[in-house]
């Protein structure tokens, strides 16, 4: 799809501040859309060239009531609304009539982003509705492990329901264990922070057999864009995000389309989705995994090869016109910088090579974070690793004194 002129002088209020809201920002910059972020925040976004704080700042959260008092309090006439989470998606779609008449958003009902954003209450629409998917064994409290075998916590991975709170507390997506006391151990440690755990199916296979599937849903309830990605490498290994892909043609994934129109018809969806599926050799089926419901980390990959869907959301908040994306470029490569960077030094210190193509995905890739046109969220956020390493190279040296003393 080609950058078209603005049609809108309406502006857009930003909800996040790391590399996804980055990609969005980005975006709509390019377009000539006035945007302002809402984040209280000093991260990589505000390096970007293009990044506008909004006249007041909020810190994330998932209170519709709250945010809607921010809304309230703005001078700002009218603003499309862009959530870029999981928290700040849950607080715009259950935002009352009279706030969502000002701010329109291009968002899912709230009773759906609350089924996708509970991994537990997710696991029970997609199984209602048969959509292939890994078995799964909710766990409320550690006397549910009773009902796994040892062939299950051998074969599985311990998945929390709020897999954005899970992170910010253990600092991961999710755990595989050794035992069945670690298990214990584990869900006992998530259920004093608040947190309930699944114990899902581990399905066999290397990155190649994970395909994300991205898209758009105008109010309408009609598919806008649909782009199939194969990933290349995550980092870390097995439990994380996609830091390298590349582009597919969608007739590849033919069956996990259907399963995903399914899904989307279900609950009325409306606006950005990415879904992850995986391939299960064992029986032939591609298996859903998860469904987010905001912009991700790759959305400016998505929007090179052919489907700009901040720009479908802009649109379609406004009840305007939303272009088709009838194809896309296949064989595009998408990186996720810093991620990617970690996962080629960890094959490499692991003296093994790395999976998937390395020079292509670099070389003619589209980068999350580094842009030509606005370099400095990237030098920024190799800083701060950097930093972060020496500090720990420093505490390594220090305990190592320490000892030999």
């Amino acid at each position: 799809m080609s950058t078209k002129p603005r049609i809108s002088s309406i502006p857009v209020l930003i909800f996040g501040d790391q590399v996804n809201a980055l990609g969005v920002l980005r975006l709509l910059a390019e377009r000539g859309i006035h945007r302002y972020v809402v984040d209280e925040t000093s991260t990589l976004i505000v390096r970007s060239r293009w990044y506008r704080a909004a006249e007041r700042t909020l810190l994330e959260t998932s209170d519709s009531n709250e945010l809607s008092r921010f809304l309230e309090a703005l001078r700002l006439p009218r603003a499309v609304l862009m959530p870029c989470t999981d928290r700040w998606t849950l607080a715009v779609a259950g935002l009352p009539p009279d706030s969502r008449q000002r701010y329109p958003a291009s968002v899912a009902p709230l009773a759906a982003v609350e089924q996708f954003v509970a991994k537990d209450r997710f696991h029970s629409l997609v199984e209602r509705l048969g959509v292939p998917r890994p078995r799964t064994l909710p766990l409320r409290d550690p006397a549910d492990l009773d009902l796994a075998t040892d062939d299950d916590l051998a074969n599985g991975f311990f998945k929390p329901t709020d897999s954005q709170l899970f992170s910010r507390i253990f600092g991961r997506k999710g755990a595989f264990v050794s035992s069945r006391a670690a298990a214990i151990h584990l869900v006992e440690q998530a259920s004093d922070a608040g947190l309930t755990l699944m114990l899902q199916e581990w399905i066999p296979g290397d990155a190649s057999k994970t395909i994300l599937i991205d898209g758009f849903v105008d109010r309408h309830g009609t598919i806008t864009a649909m782009v199939a990605r194969r990933r290349i490498r995550y980092q870390p290994p097995l439990l994380t995000i996609t830091s390298s892909n590349v582009t597919i043609p969608i007739a590849e994934v033919g069956q996990a389309t259907v399963a995903l129109r399914t899904l989307l018809a279900e609950v009325d969806y409306r606006g950005i989705f990415s879904v992850e599926f995986k391939f299960d050799e064992r029986d032939g089926q591609f298996k859903i995994l998860e469904l987010n419901t905001r912009p991700f980390s790759h959305i400016a990959h998505i929007a090179r090869s052919g489907a700009d869907l901040p720009w479908m959301s802009y649109l379609d908040a406004q009840d305007l016109p939303v272009p088709r994306a009838a194809t896309y470029r296949t064989g595009r490569y998408g990186v996720n910088d810093i991620p990617d960077a970690s996962a080629l030094v960890h094959a490499w210190r692991s003296l093994r090579r790395p999976e998937g193509p390395v020079l292509g995905p670099w070389l003619k890739g589209d980068h999350a974070l580094f842009w030509w046109t606005d370099p400095l969220p990237a030098v920024a956020d190799v800083w701060r690793v950097a930093r972060r390493g020496g500090s720990r190279a420093i505490g390594r040296i220090g305990r190592a004194v320490r000892r030999a003393r």
